[in-house]
């Protein structure tokens, strides 16, 4: 319930702000269900706002919030970028999570880009480090994806998360794979997503590999979205969500 006031509030809110002097270019939303590990559908929630600074320069802000059998997680994340060329993106970033009900907090940071590959194809690469203030966690990740436009109302993406986790009683590697399609009908603010995506571990302390289904509805304001490194905003992958989905940290 929560949630869903923030994003009744959000997409009131940010119309009349990108009607200011602030910059804001765009914004998006989320709302959703996924199945987790177990079996059981949890929700989750989202909500881009990208701020240009220059006419190169940019700033993205993201707020998430993700229901796992941990405890929902919620993350602030914020995104440094320039855009010097025609179809490149690249910059900073940094994240920090919150498990709800339990006291755990973890960041990560690192760097990011977007390449076009074409007029209909995008490719976005990342790759930081990161750690949580229980039990010492740390851990190295990266990300691969590439987006394809089918038409101007419909794009699918594949992606490829890892994240390495070396602890003195915990040593895994967790890895999440998946394909996003998504449907936006043009001159509509609204659309619709929906994910298949295959996660397990890997190494000393692995897990069985399961298949989770995620369905949603969008909302996009102003330039946002599309496979445009201008106006589609980064990923923000959590790392450290594969072993709280499964109740291992």
């Amino acid at each position: 319930m929560r949630t869903l006031l923030f994003l009744c509030l959000m997409s009131f809110s940010v119309p009349a702000f990108a009607q200011s002097s602030l910059g804001i270019t765009g914004a998006a939303f989320s709302l959703g269900m996924v199945e987790d590990e177990g079996g059981e559908y949890r929700g989750q929630a989202s909500a881009v706002v990208d701020v240009a600074i220059t006419d190169v320069h940019g700033f993205q802000g993201d707020l998430g919030f993700s229901d796992s059998l941990s405890g929902t997680i919620g993350t602030v994340a914020t995104h440094l970028y320039m855009t010097p060329r025609e179809g490149q993106k690249y910059g900073l970033f940094a994240a920090l999570s919150d498990v709800d009900g339990r006291s755990m907090l973890y960041g990560s940071f690192g760097a990011e880009g977007m390449l076009s590959l074409g007029d209909s194809t995008v490719v976005e690469a990342r790759g930081g480090l990161g750690w949580a203030d229980v039990d010492g966690l740390d851990y190295i990740f990266g990300g691969l994806s590439i987006a394809q436009a089918l038409s101007p109302a419909v794009d699918i993406e594949l992606s490829l998360d890892v994240a390495d986790f070396d602890e003195a009683g915990f040593s895994a590697t967790a890895y999440d794979a998946g394909l996003t399609a998504r449907y936006s009908p043009e001159g509509s603010p609204w659309g619709a997503y929906a994910s298949l995506t295959h996660s397990g571990l890997t190494g000393d302390n692995s897990a069985s590999g399961g298949t989770r289904l995620g369905l949603g509805l969008t909302l996009s304001l102003g330039s946002v979205g599309g496979v445009d490194p201008h106006t589609r905003p980064f990923r923000t992958p959590d790392p450290v969500a594969p072993l709280l989905r499964r109740g291992l940290w």
